[in-house]
């Protein structure tokens, strides 16, 4: 004899339920691994930049001067010595410890990187979201709408200076959130150890 059928549906109920709680409980991270998968098949889809190669320059030139091999940083051109090289020391260094020597590598590798490092402000944006609103669904609202915005991600690419920018940028407001959130208890003992003497 089978099993009444209100005794099967309330166990796949139960999963359902549980399932969808893990989604959204866990949303941020979900998505932000299907847009790296997704900028991986993509990277290959974008030119080079007008500010690629003398970014890369820029980069190489201070490389050089770190290592002192007689390069001096006088000799960049006027507008390239302004910009730091926070970022694109790294993505030198990545592509010199790869030993990538073609340039469709390297622009490849630029393209990855700084697509990855955009993906990580992303999870960060989810997780400010988050510990501001304390709501899991506006912090999901929040990366998507992160996420999408069309110039922004289309920038997350081959933009090597704006986009690490507003990623350390994110990330900066995440850390002084959760500063902010550690100290505030302190601030409520001292103001009472005031108001008390």
């Amino acid at each position: 004899m089978l099993p009444p059928l209100r005794s099967i549906s309330l166990p796949l109920v139960g999963r359902r339920r549980a399932a969808l709680n893990f989604l959204i409980a866990h949303s941020g991270p979900i998505i932000c691994a299907l847009f790296l998968l997704m900028g991986l098949v993509l990277a290959g889809d974008y030119g080079i930049g007008t500010d690629e190669l003398p970014q890369r320059q820029i980069a190489t030139a201070n490389l050089n001067y770190i290592l002192s091999q007689g390069t001096s940083l006088d000799a960049l051109p006027y507008p390239y010595a302004l910009y730091g090289v926070a970022f694109e020391l790294p993505l030198l260094l990545a592509e010199r410890a790869l030993g990538l020597e073609d340039y469709y590598y390297i622009h490849r590798l630029r393209l990855t990187l700084t697509h990855l490092f955009f993906i990580v402000g992303a999870f960060f944006c989810w997780r400010l979201a988050y510990h501001l609103f304390n709501n899991r669904l506006l912090a999901l609202f929040a990366l998507l709408i992160f996420l999408l915005h069309p110039r922004i991600y289309a920038h997350s690419f081959f933009n090597s200076k704006d986009l690490p920018f507003l990623t350390m940028f994110v990330i900066t407001l995440y850390l002084l959130e959760r500063a902010g959130r550690r100290a505030d208890p302190v601030r409520r003992h001292a103001l009472r150890l005031d108001q008390s003497g």
